[in-house]
């Protein structure tokens, strides 16, 4: 391949992973509408940001495992015909379940992550590949960034719904794209069957614990919850069964058992919980009066600078982890994060502190994700890209998923009622708010601590039989 082909590649690439997290976070501005609207509880509103992700941890190894044995490119547009098919469902949805369902449907954008990873992986030589992960992963940021401007604007003068009529003709034309211009695999391997099994299991228990950790405290162990949490557990289980006799297993517990990936996913389950818990409060304590009080439009505009800082930190560690391995950037990523948090509990609110905090807290997310996956991508051979993402996706998007209950959960512990746009609302105290900072402050403090002890200080590649005992990580 050319240079202008290269370019090609991962501009096309970043632009499916951008759109993709744009239609992810286009209703955050939107969440307080959607929950009058529908008139739910906003422990179902905070659902709508997490079914998209459940969605995307649970296909994410499956797909990634389809598209090593059928070809990258092929599943990539099959999920991103999914993910037009979500979009679709959303314009018309006439209560919070339809739109639940086609929120679950753009999980599939999610779970084509690791397609992409892998695509850069086998078309660009190593010389660009670490730095191309960085964009591909500084496209998160990116699409937040669009995703949440463009949905403040639309909401703020329009509709939620509207938002779903800009992301249709777009990701029509990128699946047209995609198809016509990503060149095919040179190796597929076909030998194999899919862990069917596994999948639906894994749905069906993460399913099972978003339910019961999205209950009110107050409700959550009464019998008919605990039920759930049995069959949760039950699920869990019947998941870990099926997955020790696949032949070609969903998760690769020998694979996740070794100490390097071990750890990455840890990191990459706690940096993104950090990052959600935070973004899912976001339009919260800017729009409602027990926060700023301020328009839709606000919640994009103060979020702009962190999303520019996730678009430079991505490229930016990609070019570092060459020369000084994943320990700095998951260190200095991990103290910017704390850092974010400890700002916003200390600080009264105020429009200057949530835009020093958020860009802060966007740099260093972006910094420790990035770091994760190149960190991962090295350990593995090149024929398990897909699946060594998929597994790290899996575990950033669970991240994510669990982010939002959290906060839901805290907003939902107190409320007061309070006259908003002509109309009385429930909102939460402006106490509960700093529940969620201080959250943050011990996920933050949590990752700095496994960041320091547990990730290598120098570069090294671990491509090596999975046998082999891993040197260079306690």
């Amino acid at each position: 391949m050319s240079l202008k082909e290269h370019f090609s590649l991962l501009l096309l690439l970043s632009l499916t992973v951008m759109l993709v997290m744009a239609g992810e976070s286009m209703l955050t501005a939107a969440l307080p509408e959607i929950e009058h609207e529908f008139s739910v509880p906003g422990i179902y509103e905070s659902w709508i940001l997490p079914i998209v992700l459940l969605v995307g941890a649970a296909a994410s190894p499956f797909v990634g495992t389809a598209g090593d044995m059928y070809g990258h490119k092929r599943l990539l547009v099959i999920c991103l015909l999914v993910y037009c098919a979500g979009l679709f469902g959303g314009v018309f949805a006439p209560d919070i379940w339809v739109l639940l369902f086609s929120r679950a449907l753009q999980g599939a954008g999610i779970a084509a992550f690791p397609l992409g990873y892998a695509i850069i992986k086998e078309q660009l030589p190593e010389t660009m590949a670490d730095t191309g992960i960085g964009v591909i992963s500084a496209m998160y940021g990116a699409g937040t960034f669009i995703g949440v401007i463009t949905g403040s604007f639309i909401t703020g003068l329009f509709s939620w719904r509207v938002t779903y009529m800009v992301l249709i003709p777009a990701s029509c034309i990128l699946v047209l794209l995609v198809w016509k211009y990503v060149k095919n695999d040179d190796k597929v391997i076909t030998r194999g069957s899919l862990d069917y099994a596994g999948l639906i299991s894994l749905i069906f228990f993460l399913f099972l614990f978003l339910w019961f950790f999205s209950l009110p405290p107050g409700e959550r162990f009464s019998p008919f919850e605990m039920f759930v949490l049995a069959c949760a557990v039950a699920g869990m289980s019947v998941f870990v069964f099926v997955e020790r006799r696949a032949p070609s297993p969903l998760a690769d517990f020998k694979l996740m058992k070794m100490r390097p990936v071990m750890v990455f996913m840890v990191i990459g389950f706690l940096t993104i919980i950090a990052f959600f818990t935070l973004l899912q409060m976001m339009p919260f304590i800017i729009r409602l009066p027990s926060g700023l009080g301020l328009s839709a439009a606000m919640v994009g505009l103060i979020l702009i600078p962190g999303a520019l800082c996730d678009m430079i930190a991505g490229p930016l560690t990609g070019r570092m982890i060459p020369v000084t391995g994943c320990r700095p950037p998951c260190i200095l990523g991990s103290l910017l994060l704390l850092g974010a948090g400890a700002l916003l509990y200390l600080s009264p609110l105020s429009i200057i502190t949530l835009v020093i905090a958020w860009t802060l807290f966007s740099f260093g997310m972006s910094m420790v994700a990035t770091a994760d996956l190149i960190g991962v991508m090295d350990y593995v051979s090149e024929d398990r890209t897909a699946e060594a993402t998929g597994i790290i996706q899996s575990m950033q998007t669970l991240g994510g998923m669990t982010g939002p209950i959290i906060t839901g959960t805290i907003l939902a512990t107190s409320g007061v009622s309070m006259m908003y746009q002509g109309e009385l609302w429930e909102v939460p105290e402006t106490g509960t708010y700093y529940l969620v900072f201080l959250t943050v402050i011990l996920v933050s403090s949590v990752l700095l601590l496994i960041s320091w002890l547990f990730v290598k200080d120098q570069p090294e590649k671990y491509v090596r039989d999975e046998t082999e005992s891993v040197k260079g990580f306690i």
